[in-house]
């Protein structure tokens, strides 16, 4: 049995009279159980949406499902952790695929919506928006932008400089996302 806290936080139960091994339990009854805990994992470990979320633990669950048979011999709990393990380490993998070659995107003024300027015109008409769009923001808010989007530091990061716990620079962020993706709308 796994039990969620506030959607985040996994903790693990076991009784030890209910504990079976693998031999006992069908994999899609353990992808029923396990697979909400193992994608709140992602979500509270990784900083990242649920839709990321749902495509490491399903890459971790089609990692286990290739070596189902090595697994039948072991209890649930040690299966999740492995899975959790596996999950963390497809992420590291992707971050650092990201970090050695960012990705290349042809910009496409139908898809973006903003129209492509380039040189001064650029540099001036950048200008222009950032200060429209900081205009609309609070202090916190403009420190929070200032961190994140502007000098593209991390959560950890924005949460030390700011002197927040992670937890409330998180919730700061995201609630900052929405109120930019509406004054994007009113702007574009």
């Amino acid at each position: 049995m796994v039990k969620i806290i506030d959607n985040y936080f996994v903790i693990p139960l076991t009784d030890k009279k209910e504990e079976k091994t693998m031999k006992e339990i069908d994999f899609s009854a353990f992808f029923k159980e396990y697979y909400p805990p193992v994608r709140a994992f992602c979500i509270a470990r990784f900083s990242i949406d649920g839709y990321d979320a749902d495509d490491y633990a399903s890459q971790a669950f089609a990692d286990l499902w290739e070596s189902w048979d090595n697994f039948k011999n072991s209890p649930p709990q040690s299966i999740f952790s492995w899975l959790c393990m596996r999950a963390k380490s497809l992420f590291i993998d992707e971050y650092r695929k990201r970090k050695r070659a960012p990705d290349e995107v042809e910009y496409n003024e139908e898809l973006h919506g903003i129209p492509d300027i380039d040189g001064a015109a650029e540099d001036e008409s950048y200008q222009a928006y950032l200060s429209e769009i900081r205009s609309k923001l609070g202090e916190r808010e403009n420190e929070i932008f200032a961190a994140m989007v502007e000098q593209s530091l991390g959560i950890d990061k924005t949460a030390e400089i700011l002197g927040m716990t992670r937890a409330g620079t998180l919730t700061a962020w995201y609630r900052l996302r929405t109120k930019l993706g509406e004054i994007l709308k009113n702007i574009f």
